[in-house]
């Protein structure tokens, strides 16, 4: 028999764009490559209904369980639910970890003793610090913890270093996998992309001028690279940008009057495929960020073979470029990202550093390759069970 698995998400989760993230596309590819029967539970938080993709229909099925913004009233909502379904699922996944998600596994083992519940922690640093300092009281926490979670069958981690650690801790020992979020295909012409060339051509993805971002830091490398070494570059900047990033843009432009066509503001790009497009057009993609969690930007670009020079926004910036051996990671001050930029726009074997990056990204975060790595893992504790 087919196994059947629910995803509960809380927060705005009647939205379209989810079904292109990690909880749509483990459901999705689940579903589509092992077989699985998958639900995606949700809450309606908007007048609209949302307007689900047709492709992720073909195999997931979304069921909104009630309308609810806030955050109590939606896990009442999920309290009912897991009463009355509980016995439906092989498995019931939850996003993230904590007191909240260790009742519902009680819950749920109360009402179904056979199901298994898998948490993927979708954890950044100060979730991994809650668990990974040393501390005599935060060794006691961590045993409290482990009873409180002890209804949680299966957790995954993102990160690898995370993963290495947090295997033996005392919470996750025996229980605990690593599963980084991956590139989502769903809706994205492939066929079109393939007929499309390198260019000369640096893209940066994101929410432009905000703190995290830093997207300043490069644009002041840029401003270090001689100009008669830029040629035919061109520096795409995509996303929605602040008022004040704007102006900052503009200053430079007039300062620096030979960028004025060369730095470019593209503004948000909702169109999957025209951002895609970027990707498979680009040689390089560069992120100054100062934090991030995954920056699942850098993988989608290495995806279409575009090299990575970023920052150490995170723990997983080692992964993204397999520990730099297909991509680097340089310090966040504009004299290094320049020479960076500067080295790899004037090496004649960037096109193929850029492959050597799509291929380790092809390996490592399709999810094909993943959600066959989730099943593999829940079909050994479901075994152990």
């Amino acid at each position: 028999m087919r196994r059947k698995i629910g995803l509960i998400l809380f927060g705005l989760s009647d939205s379209s764009v989810i079904a292109y993230k990690d909880a749509g596309m483990f459901l999705h590819a689940l579903s589509k490559n092992s077989g699985w029967i998958s639900k995606y539970i949700f809450f309606k938080t908007k007048e609209e209904d949302v307007v689900w993709p047709s492709s992720f229909l073909e195999y997931v099925e979304p069921v909104c369980i009630g309308c609810a913004i806030d955050y109590k009233e939606q896990v009442h909502l999920a309290n009912h639910y897991i009463k009355e379904h509980a016995g439906d699922f092989d498995v019931l996944m939850f996003l993230n970890y904590g007191n909240t998600i260790w009742k519902l596994a009680w819950l749920c083992k109360r009402y179904n003793p056979h199901i298994l519940v898998y948490s993927k922690l979708d954890m950044g640093h100060g979730g991994f610090h809650h668990f990974e300092n040393n501390s005599p009281i935060l060794s006691i926490k961590n045993h409290l913890e482990k009873i409180k979670s002890r209804y949680v069958d299966w957790f995954t981690v993102e990160t690898n270093k995370y993963y290495e650690i947090l295997k033996n801790n005392v919470v996750f020992r025996n229980r605990i996998g690593y599963l980084p979020n991956g590139v989502s295909l769903l809706d994205v012409d492939t066929d079109d992309l393939d007929k499309k060339h390198k260019e000369n051509i640096l893209i940066t993805v994101g929410r432009l001028g905000t703190y995290e971002k830093n997207n300043e830091l490069l644009i002041d490398a840029i401003t270090k690279i001689p100009p008669k070494k830029l040629g035919t570059w061109k520096f795409y900047f995509i996303g929605p940008y602040t008022d004040a990033f704007y102006t900052y843009v503009m200053e430079i432009k007039n300062k620096y009057f030979y960028l004025a066509d060369k730095i470019i503001l593209t503004g948000n790009i909702s169109d999957r495929n025209k951002l895609y497009s970027f990707y498979k057009r680009a040689k390089i993609m560069c992120m100054t960020s100062r934090s991030e969690s995954v920056c699942i930007a850098v993988v989608e670009a290495m995806y279409f073979a575009a090299y990575p020079i970023i920052t150490y926004y995170s723990d997983f910036a080692l992964d993204a470029t397999d520990r730099c051996k297909c991509g680097e990671i340089v310090q966040s001050n504009p004299d290094d990202v320049a020479n960076s930029l500067l080295k790899a726009i004037s090496d004649p074997c960037l096109e193929e550093k850029g492959k050597v990056a799509q291929s380790y990204a092809q390996s490592m975060f399709d999810y094909k390759v993943l959600s066959n790595n989730l099943n593999q893992q829940l079909e050994v504790v479901m075994n152990r069970k």
